[in-house]
């Protein structure tokens, strides 16, 4: 994808005060929302694409939310809170923000978009941030990508271990290598064409 520019975004449990910084040169925006009483914070780094193009997902049970937003900024802020959002549709004229489960790379493509105006963000996964998984819970208390599960940290709902990070499960008709890369929730499996689908099965009638 065609990065723009980057975003950071941050989030305390209790927001104190508000920075936004703007850097022309670089092409990165930073937004950071502190708090004096709390420690906790959740950041993550955004790829935006160039104008025109948006994200189209495989499913469209992919979609968690459509509604409308003051900014960009605003769109993947709300991303942010979400936990399985991963990826967002914005247009810079509608302001139509699309917010969507699973990471951009494996449930879904960038297509041209019929608007001139839309940008699509990807949010970056970084191995640093799934570090404590199979550690216990106390290493996660606190984790947008990790969750406590049978005294352990793993991975959220929908997704899955690779080895270093925790990638989002795929919906129907996406390739896959094995099983565990399927929405298992949804009965999909890795089918023999390499895509997740669901496995039918033959029934026979014995007819006497």
């Amino acid at each position: 994808m065609s990065t723009l520019s980057h975003f950071l975004f941050r989030k305390d449990t209790m927001m104190c005060c508000f920075y936004h910084r703007l850097s022309l040169f670089i092409c990165y925006t930073l937004i950071i929302f502190q708090s004096q009483t709390s420690a906790t914070i959740w950041q993550s780094y955004f790829d935006l694409s160039n104008k025109g193009l948006e994200f189209l997902p495989f499913d469209q049970q992919a979609l968690l939310l459509y509604e409308t937003t003051k900014s960009i900024l605003i769109c993947g802020q709300n991303c942010l809170t979400m936990t399985p959002c991963r990826t967002f549709n914005f247009d810079t004229q509608t302001k139509y923000c699309r917010l969507y489960e699973g990471d951009m790379d494996s449930t879904g493509s960038v297509v041209a978009s019929l608007s001139s105006q839309s940008i699509c963000g990807s949010m970056k996964l970084l191995a640093e941030d799934f570090l404590n998984y199979g550690r216990s819970c106390s290493y996660c208390e606190d984790s947008r990508d990790l969750t406590c599960m049978n005294s352990i940290c793993q991975c959220q709902l929908h997704t899955y271990f690779d080895g270093s990070i925790c990638r989002s499960q795929k919906l129907n008709g996406s390739e896959c290598t094995s099983d565990i890369e399927c929405r298992n929730d949804l009965n999909l499996t890795c089918l023999s064409n390499m895509k997740c689908g669901c496995k039918y099965h033959n029934l026979g009638i014995l007819l006497w």
